[in-house]
This record gives C-alpha cells, structure tokens and sequence, in this order.
C-alpha cells in the first residue's frame, strides 16, 4: 500500500482513465487484459507518488456507469493511507465524474456515537470539492446518522425535534397531535396509538420560510420501529425495522437539498411519525377508519402500516393545492425482492415527470427505476366492507399495489412520484460500510431542478 506523509503540502495523485486512447503506453497492456465490466486489483495500479486508475474496461450505460463511478470514489477512499489527494480524470466526456469525489467523501462517514472506543479516522483529504460535494455530505451524514440511531433513543417526537434542528434557519415548523391528530388525520392517529406515551404519533409540516408561486410537498414516512403490529413481525423480520423511518429520514434530507439548490418553487416537508407497537389500544385486523380524505380502510394486515400514515399527508398535500407531490417510504419488501438494495422503485401518474425523472436518475447515476401503476390490480385492494382495503389479497405485485393505494389518496390532476426505498446498505467490494443510507434524493432534487428551472 503506497504510504505517505499526513502534510498536505505533499499531495498525491490520482489519475483515473476512462478512454484507453488517453491510457500512457505502459498501462495499455494492463488495459488489454481486464475483463470487461469487472473491476479487480488490477484497475488500480500505483506507483511512487501516484495511483493509476484503469477503467477503459467498463462500457456500462449512462446511469450504471455514474453509479460505478460513486463506487470507485469509495474504493480509491479505501484503498489511500492518510494524506492529501488530488484527482485528475481523463476521458469520460458525457459522464458524471465528480461522482468520483463524492463517493470518497461519504466513505469517510463512521456512526461511533454507542462506542465506548472509538476507531480513529484517518485523515484523507482531497483538493478541489466543489460546494455541492460539501452540502451532499452533510446532508448524507444526516441522513445515515438518523437511521442508524436504535429506536429506545429515536422515537417520532426525537425524528420532529431533529428535523427542527437541520432546517431551522429556513423552515417554519409546525406539529399535530393528540385529539387534533385524531380527528384531522385518523390513519395516522390510528397506527400509533399502540406505542407509549413518549412515542405517541405526531403529523409535522415544515415550510419554507421562502415563499414561491409553485409548492413542492415531500412526503416522509417515519416508522421509528415496526413490530408489525398485531400481525406481529418474526425476530429476523423486525431485526432492522429501526430504518422503517428512512423514507422520513430522505425526505429531510431532500427538503435540505431543495433549500441548498435554491429551486424556484415553495419548499413543503411533512413528516408522517409513528411507532408501529403492541399494548391493548393497538389497531385490529378487521378495524375499520374513516380517513381524511372521507374514504374508509379496512385493516386487513397490521404490517402494513405506512401506507395508512401516507395517506393521511397525501390528502393535506392534495388540499394545499401542490404542484407536485413526492412520497418516500421503506414501504414494501416487495420492491426490495424485484429491485434489490441498491436500486429505489418509483411510481408516477405523470408521463412526462417519469420521463424527467430517469433522465435525471442517468444524469446524476443516483439509481431509481420505474414500476408500472397497473390499473387491473386495483380489485386486490377492494375491501367487501369498506372503501378500500390496506393490503392487496394477493402475494404477487406488492409493491404496486401498496402504490395504487397510495393513488387513492393523491388528486389525478395532480403530478405525483412515490418512491418505495431500502434506506440501508450492505458492505460491497467498494465499502466496508453497512447501515443507514440515502437513497434517490439526489435523482429527485435533480428532477426539481429541471421542472422549476428559473
């Protein structure tokens, strides 16, 4: 491993090849022998002074190719000792190649906050992080920090205060609860009303203090722990329900980068915070609610709890009049069994904002992809005594009809994206790292940016 001084007046290099025809002669050799698509020990060859990074292997498209090149930022972040780093790439024209920084930017992300030693973090610095890497961390950081935080400390009203804390000097904020949350938004209500009584739910909007003609409303669903409920999870299945607020958790940190983009439109953030427990007030299969929008669900699986708590806030979103709307949300295994841990399913009633949105997803190599709003589902989610019921009747297609049900609640003239994500990570090749993470949100502020261009 090539060391070097901590003085940052002795800086490295780092020089990653993305065309073989920039490659020097006396790594073409090595370039004629990778495999094609697989990155091994071979990609990095390093020298006194330098690290070579050869990538002419890799002709993946647009998207895959930007997301790869978020994990070679890790690797490179990984494989450097302490020291000062400065990285020049060649070739690559059309492709996202500050990628490449951010990736080792959120690789030095550690979560010690319950370690009674802690690991010291090595100092790897690099030169020229442009301001958007510097926010982006920041907000990644939240973002992990609150879904790894375990839920006998993070509990609905500790997502609320924390959220104030983030957006405070460009948010007003405010929260419902109790009676009001019983009467204004019943799902809500309804779902938490099995937790104790320092986890009660709560409703929180936040409004950007920074008033605008059109309004975006963010959507966040914040399970802080869900047992299942009644229909009560296995031990392995409620192992990581700590993360079923990690669609709250994006939301925020979508909010954040909305406010640091300075879209031209009304920033609105509502959070959706519950815990999903047992005791003798909690919700029944078979419970009947009237929810906000005046339609009545039936609760056929305690489990499904988040789309209850989306509901509720889809309706005020509708009733604000919003321009657009965007819901995020741990909401379906289903989604996870289709599209794994890396890749966000997306739902949209609007042709043209799915366009934009993948356009945006390719462009930015953050990972979304779209599932279909299958019209022929919708009688799975019928109930026999009620308007609607929360679970589809059958085990195929969850994740899209966990989406129709959302649809139920959103106004048709009304542009609508629904992201069901993983919100955690698994350690890969390229990190060591597991836990929390965000997901999408630099696709979707992105997809802002292009509808709200000023």
């Amino acid at each position: 491993m090539l060391k070097k001084s901590n003085n940052t007046k002795n800086k490295l290099n780092i020089i990653v090849f993305l065309d073989d025809k920039l490659v020097p002669t006396n790594f073409q050799h090595i370039c004629k022998s990778l495999e094609t698509n697989n990155f091994s020990s071979a990609n990095i060859q390093k020298k006194p002074g330098e690290i070579n990074v050869l990538l002419t292997n890799f002709n993946l498209d647009q998207l895959q190719m930007n997301y790869f090149l978020f994990l070679v930022g890790k690797k490179l972040y990984n494989v450097c000792d302490s020291g000062s780093y400065e990285i020049n790439i060649y070739g690559g024209a059309k492709l996202n190649k500050k990628n490449i920084a951010l990736g080792w930017e959120i690789e030095s992300y550690k979560f010690q906050k319950f370690k009674s030693t802690t690991s010291k973090i090595p100092t790897k610095r690099l030169h020229k992080v442009n301001k958007e890497i510097k926010y982006l961390k920041e907000i990644f950081f939240f973002v992990r920090d609150l879904i790894n935080l375990p839920a006998n400390i993070l509990g609905p009203s500790e997502i609320f205060n924390s959220t104030k804390k983030f957006l405070s000097n460009d948010f007003e904020f405010k929260k419902i609860v109790g009676k009001r949350l019983d009467h204004e938004y019943p799902l809500i209500s309804a779902v938490g009303k099995g937790a104790s009584k320092n986890k009660k739910p709560i409703f929180g909007i936040f409004t950007a203090k920074k008033k605008k003609k059109k309004k975006i409303f963010i959507v966040g669903k914040g399970v802080s722990f869900d047992t299942g409920g009644l229909n009560l999870k296995t031990g392995s299945g409620m192992a990581l329900m700590k993360k079923d607020m990690g669609g709250a958790a994006n939301a925020i940190g979508l909010a954040k980068l909305l406010v640091k983009k300075k879209v031209n439109a009304e920033i609105n953030l509502l959070l959706s915070l519950v815990e999903n427990s047992l005791s003798e007030n909690s919700m029944r299969p078979s419970d009947i609610y009237k929810s906000r929008s005046g339609k009545f669900v039936e609760v056929v699986d305690t489990d499904a709890e988040g789309r209850l708590i989306m509901a509720d806030a889809l309706t005020y979103a509708c009733e604000m009049k919003a321009d657009i709307i965007i819901d995020l949300a741990t909401l379906t295994g289903a989604s996870r069994v289709a599209m794994g841990l890396e890749v966000p399913s997306f739902f949209s009633n609007n042709i043209k904002i799915s366009n934009l949105l993948m356009k945006a997803s390719n462009e930015t190599g953050d990972p979304l992809w779209q599932l279909p709003l299958w019209q022929n589902y919708n009688n799975q989610i019928l109930s026999k005594h009620a308007d609607y019921k929360n679970l589809g009747n059958s085990g195929f297609g969850g994740a899209i009809t966990a989406a129709l049900f959302l649809q139920k609640f959103v106004k048709t003239d009304i542009p609508w994206v629904h992201l069901d994500l993983m919100a955690w990570t698994k350690p890969s090749q390229y990190s060591g790292y597991e836990g929390g993470e965000a997901m999408g949100i630099v696709a979707l502020s992105r997809l802002i940016e292009l509808m709200f261009s000023k």
